[in-house]
C-alpha cells in the first residue's frame, strides 16, 4: 500500500484487459473493492445500485465496493475494456470522477501497469498513484475548436491525415488551427495527428492478431514500408519489437 498522507492512501489489486467480438453482457456482481473500467471498443452499457451508465471509448467509469453492478443490456459486435481494480480508505481524496472522457495517453499508461503488476508491485501502484493525481489535476479548457479537432483526428485516425486538409475542413488556415491546437495541447495539429495514429497503431499492436502489413492499412499506410519506418523514427524500435516487449498481458473473457 503506498500512503500520501492521512486521507491519500491506495492498495492495488489487479488489472485486466476483456475483449470479446462475442455477444456479451457484463455480470451482475458486487465487488470489495474499487474497479476502474476504461473502454477501448464498443459502448460499455453498466447499471450500479439504482444508476445506468453507457461508457464510451475513451471514457473511464469508477465502480464503488459493497455495490450491486452489471450489465443492462447486451453489446454487440466487438467490446473491449482495461479493469483495474484497487483499494482506498478515501476516494474523495482521489478526486475520481465518476464517468469522464479521458486524454489520449490513458490506453498507454493501462498497458504499462499491465506490464508492471505480475513483475513489479511496488512500481505498478507508483505508476497508478501518478495516473490518478496527475488525471486529478484542474483541467482549463480553452478552445472548443481543439477539443473538435482532436475528436475528429480520433476518429477518423484510419485515414491519411493531413494538416492542410483537416484545417480546411474546420474552415481555417493550417497554421491558425495549428496554434489553436498547440495553445490547447502543448503541441501543434502535425504533431497531434502523429500522436493519435501511434496510439491507434500501438493498440492494434497491443490487443489485436491483425499483420503489420494489415495494421499499417488499418492507420491509413499504403506502404507496409513506410508504416515501419513512421513508428521507428517516433517510437525508437520496430512494430514487432513493440508488440513483443509487452508480454505479461493478462486477458480474459470475463
Amino acid at each position: 500500500m503506498i500512503r500520501l498522507n492521512e486521507k491519500q492512501n491506495l492498495e492495488f489489486v489487479t488489472i485486466g484487459l476483456f475483449d470479446t467480438d462475442a455477444e456479451w453482457t457484463h455480470p451482475i456482481v458486487t465487488i470489495e473493492t474499487y474497479e476502474l473500467i476504461f473502454v477501448l471498443a464498443g459502448d460499455v452499457r453498466i447499471f450500479e445500485s439504482e444508476r445506468r451508465y453507457t461508457v464510451r471509448p475513451g471514457e473511464m467509469l469508477l465502480l464503488a465496493p459493497g455495490v450491486e453492478h452489471g450489465g443492462f443490456e447486451k453489446n454487440m459486435g466487438r467490446t473491449a475494456f482495461y479493469w483495474l481494480h484497487f483499494h482506498t480508505d478515501d476516494i474523495g481524496a482521489w478526486g475520481i470522477a465518476k464517468q469522464e472522457m479521458m486524454p489520449p495517453n490513458t490506453e498507454k499508461i493501462f498497458r504499462e501497469l499491465m506490464h508492471l503488476w505480475q513483475t513489479h508491485r511496488e512500481l505498478t501502484e507508483v505508476t497508478l498513484v501518478k495516473f490518478l493525481l496527475e488525471n486529478s489535476l484542474p483541467r482549463e479548457y480553452k478552445n472548443k475548436i481543439a477539443y473538435e479537432v482532436r475528436e475528429y483526428l480520433r476518429v477518423h485516425v484510419r485515414e491519411n491525415l493531413r494538416v492542410e486538409g483537416v484545417a480546411r475542413l474546420f474552415g481555417y488556415s493550417a497554421d491558425h488551427l495549428s496554434r489553436i491546437y498547440k495553445q490547447e495541447f502543448g503541441h501543434d495539429l502535425k504533431e497531434g495527428i502523429v500522436r493519435q495514429k501511434l496510439t491507434h497503431i500501438e493498440s492494434l499492436l497491443m490487443n489485436t492478431d491483425y499483420s503489420i502489413k494489415e495494421i499499417a492499412h488499418m492507420s491509413g499506410f499504403e506502404d507496409e514500408n513506410i508504416f515501419v519506418k513512421f513508428f521507428k523514427y517516433h517510437e525508437k524500435i520496430t512494430p514487432k519489437t513493440y508488440r513483443n516487449r509487452f508480454f505479461h498481458i493478462h486477458m480474459n473473457n470475463r
